[in-house]
């Protein structure tokens, strides 16, 4: 009789499964479309509606236990829509390597990618170090800063900031908003100042990195150490990704 009881049991328990997956599958269809409508992950009516209604038919002695399964359940389900929506963003020196790190993690977690620097050329129609050239640094600020609240408003994506993005107050609440925040070490020695006319000069580098430091760790959720081979440290800012939400 034991073996009957365990085998209805096991096929409970695989319709279970089969429809706590059903959910969530409707659960990333909700993200997706609160994601394109900017619409939050919490609905406390809702919520209090839907517990209120599984609740209304079960026995006394049984309420307790479902309302802490479904709230289980509820967990689970935010933590996913807040994985989908939210926006990874790299930010660290000039020539870190951010663009190359958010190309990999953007091919690991299937999510869009926007670089700051590359949407800024695009909308200058050449590039910054000319632009800083003909009309200095503060024009530049100004195009970048509209270019992060442009960016930050696709949520899900994954952001390659300019490595004096995130000096700026107001492009710091703007993707503070959104975003899990990572900061890309790297050795100065390594540092690309190709086409960085704030990197150019002897001891340039090590000037920024003075002004900026404490900046970029102050502004992060988590360091990471660049490697050599960005796709592993790609692969390290896609597992603390997945780690911290759960899924």
């Amino acid at each position: 009789m034991l073996n009957e009881y365990r085998k209805q049991l096991d096929a409970i328990d695989d319709r279970i499964v089969a429809a706590f997956s059903e959910r969530m599958d409707v659960v990333e269809a909700i993200g997706a479309w609160k994601r394109e409508n900017h619409r939050g992950a919490f609905d406390p009516d809702r919520e209090a509606a839907m517990l209120a209604r599984l609740c209304a038919n079960v026995p006394k002695d049984r309420k307790q236990a479902v309302e802490s399964l479904y709230r289980a359940i509820l967990t689970i389900s935010k933590a996913q829509q807040r994985y989908t929506n939210t926006n990874i963003v790299l930010i660290g020196m000039p020539g870190c390597g951010k663009t190359s790190v958010a190309r990999h993690v953007s091919a690991l977690l299937n999510r869009p990618i926007a670089s700051t620097d590359e949407e800024a050329e695009r909308r200058i129609g050449g590039t910054i170090e000319s632009l800083f050239r003909s009309r200095g640094e503060a024009a530049f600020r100004a195009i970048e800063a509209q270019v992060v609240r442009d960016l930050s408003s696709v949520w899900g994506s994954v952001i390659a900031t300019g490595g004096g993005t995130v000096l700026s107050e107001q492009n710091r609440s703007v993707l503070r908003e959104n975003s899990r925040i990572y900061y890309i070490r790297r050795s100065l020695d390594k540092l690309d100042t190709d086409g960085r006319p704030l990197s150019q000069g002897e001891g340039a580098l090590a000037r920024l990195y003075e002004q900026r430091h404490g900046i970029y760790e102050g502004f992060c959720d988590v360091q990471i150490d660049a490697d050599d081979d960005f796709l592993l440290t790609a692969q390290r800012i896609a597992d603390e990704f997945r780690s911290h939400f759960q899924v």
